[in-house]
């Protein structure tokens, strides 16, 4: 890759000629070097799948189809005709929203293979300091690709490991290059330093025009001190939202609402729980890493029996240095959690005998991990569910691989939770755009793509004094 200048003048332009730098190098498809063909974004009929609309209504088809046009949802039905639209077969397919992830540090993907556990990845976060922008970049665009990969639609960018804006416009540039629908949040203060508000203007300002209506702004308080109520007025004067921090936003109750987003939570008190349920604050739940760490379970059974309401939840890859960025497993993982939290038994015929209804099931699973993190990022009204009016982010599950089974009988939400896996997303579509298509990304070179990563990964280390 291409050294990017750091002077602020001509940094974006820079940055998109690294981009076309990457994309000659042909970042391509899953699995091997060919890459996949994908139908034209105009118009697209997705026709004859089972269709999980995951909307208010619980709406299902047995057999149904989906019209695209321009990037937004036209009509989900039965027998749709569509002149001219290039079809898409769904037979042997769930067509369902993509998946909405609400809490990711994308930018140390870089690390995969080098943290154990928490000691260990707090330790490297030394590397900050080491990285180029380029190491920014390519971090974020593995960090994207894979999200697509996996049927995540929808990310939000923690950009903590930012020092500057010619950072931050290094994560814009790959966000928007890689086509995912995005919040790219940019931290309120850096190295002890306030961010300046003409950087997040620019920042908002450049999505505004650059960001084809996929990417907004958000803001991070970590570390914001004495300057945190200052922040969270700054960002609501420039329409930044969410708003969110790890810990400490509770000491500010003047200036909490609900483009807050709550993170982790396995230590959530009482207290914090009436401000999340009173202030419509909204949560990311870590459901790979909390556990990982030995931190404990998500709180789902905690804020659920508290009052707080389904819609408000999300589920965060958190860190895909150390887990998979794999929505079926963190929804199999919620609603694990939610059990054992509930029944409080730890022998099975104890739980057998108490028969209990459960509070939360794999329903509330998949509208969490689409509807729920939509409403979590302020998205709501665009994603999460497949409705007329929709931007088109749809996702095809199939049902007829091995591990699954495509019975017409068959309940279609446990059966995604259940048994459903990344290796069954054939079809990833946003804003009627295909990225990936017969389970392979559209026009990207996995196995160059990770070469790439490997080799910015000892060369960060070398930097760092790691090797």
């Amino acid at each position: 890759m291409h050294p990017i200048p750091m002077t602020r003048r001509g940094l974006l332009g820079s940055i998109g000629a690294l981009a076309a730098a990457a994309s000659s190098a042909s970042l391509s498809g899953c699995g091997g070097a060919e890459a996949a063909t994908s139908p034209s974004s105009g118009e697209l009929l997705i026709k004859g799948g089972r269709v999980l609309a995951l909307d208010a209504a619980g709406s299902q088809l047995a057999t149904g189809d989906v019209h695209i046009k321009n990037g937004i949802i036209v009509a989900v039905g039965e027998n749709i005709t569509a002149a001219g639209a290039q079809e898409i077969d769904a037979t042997g397919t769930v067509v369902m929203p993509g998946f909405v992830e609400t809490h990711w540090h994308m930018w140390n993907g870089l690390w995969k293979g080098m943290a154990n556990d928490a000691t260990e990845y707090f330790r490297l976060r030394s590397l900050a300091s080491s990285y180029t922008v380029q190491d920014h970049y390519l971090a974020v665009r593995y960090a994207a690709l894979q999200a697509l990969n996996v049927g995540i639609t929808t990310c939000h960018d923690w950009a903590d490991g930012v020092r500057n804006y010619a950072d931050f416009a290094a994560h814009m540039m790959a966000l928007s290059e890689v086509g995912i629908r995005a919040k790219a949040s940019y931290p309120g203060t850096s190295s002890g330093n306030v961010t300046r508000r003409e950087d997040l203007v620019q920042a908002r300002d450049w999505l505004q025009s650059n960001g084809q209506n996929r990417i907004q702004l958000g803001l991070l308080l970590d570390g914001a001190g004495a300057q945190f109520e200052q922040q969270v007025r700054l960002a609501r004067e420039l329409g930044i939202a969410p708003i969110t921090n790890h810990e400490g936003f509770f000491n500010h109750p003047n200036v909490l609402g609900p483009e807050f987003v709550y993170t982790h939570g396995t230590d959530v008190s009482d207290a914090e729980i009436d401000a999340i349920r009173s202030n419509n604050i909204k949560v990311a739940l870590c459901p790979t890493t909390d556990p990982m760490i030995g931190v404990g379970l998500p709180p789902v059974y905690q804020l659920l029996s508290k009052g707080v309401k389904r819609e408000n939840m999300g589920f965060s890859v958190d860190v895909s240095c150390q887990t998979s960025p794999e929505p079926f497993e963190m929804m199999r993982t919620l609603v694990n959690a939610s059990r054992i939290q509930q029944t409080g038994l730890n022998a099975i015929f104890d739980v057998v005998r108490a028969a209990p209804k459960w509070i939360f099931g794999y329903g509330d699973a998949l509208r969490v991990a689409t509807a729920g993190g939509a409403n979590v990022l302020g998205l709501s009204e665009e994603v999460g569910a497949l409705a007329a009016g929709k931007k088109a982010d749809v996702i095809l599950v199939r049902l007829d691989d091995i591990n699954m089974q495509p019975s017409a009988g068959s309940n279609i939400e446990y059966q995604l939770v259940q048994c459903g896996s990344s290796h069954n997303v054939d079809t990833v579509i946003v804003d009627g755009i295909v990225r990936k298509r017969h389970g392979r990304l559209v026009d990207v070179d996995v196995k160059a793509l990770t070469r790439d990563v490997a080799a910015a990964q000892e060369a960060l280390k070398l930097r760092g004094g790691l090797s």
